[in-house]
């Protein structure tokens, strides 16, 4: 298997797992609290994370078997990142309609210090990567901020 091959086997098995989790999270929100659909920017996260991933699957998929991998490494990339944040933003609003402020900012403040680790991790092994680890948690953490954290503060 190239690098490529098993680059794309891992990311899809993440997105899929990732997938189910949201899959998970509307048929549980159906069933046993549906008034949280009515809050419109958690609707919203919710509908979206699930093609996101399966965008982000068909995406990476490519990559185990085409010559030029860079552009679909991009969708891949940006399409689970979307997905990903959504699914925190929405665990972290459910978290804080049912149990409090305080410990859905805790989930946000633990992912943003665990991103920050593994960033760190990546840069100390490679120096070049520092401006794309820095545009990849800069936009987890913002829109986690606009998407997630400002909702449970009760801004919109």
């Amino acid at each position: 298997m190239t690098n490529y091959a098993a680059k794309a086997a891992n990311r899809v098995a993440l997105n899929r797992s990732l997938l189910s989790v949201a899959f998970g999270i509307l048929f549980l929100m159906i069933t046993l609290k549906e008034e949280l659909l009515l809050q419109k920017i958690l609707s919203f996260q919710l509908v979206l994370s699930i093609p996101l991933f399966i965008t982000s699957i068909m995406a990476y998929s490519k990559i185990g078997y085409r010559p030029r991998v860079r552009r679909w490494n991009n969708i891949g990339w940006i399409t689970f990142l979307l997905g990903y944040t959504f699914l925190i933003n929405i665990i972290g609003i459910i978290v804080g309609k049912l149990s409090g402020k305080g410990i859905a900012l805790l989930l946000f403040g633990v992912s943003w210090i665990l991103a920050t680790i593994y960033s760190a991790v990546d840069i100390s092994y490679d120096k070049k990567t520092i401006n794309e680890r820095l545009v990849k948690e800069g936009l987890f953490i913002l829109i986690q901020v606009l998407g997630g954290v400002l909702v449970v503060l009760g801004f919109y």
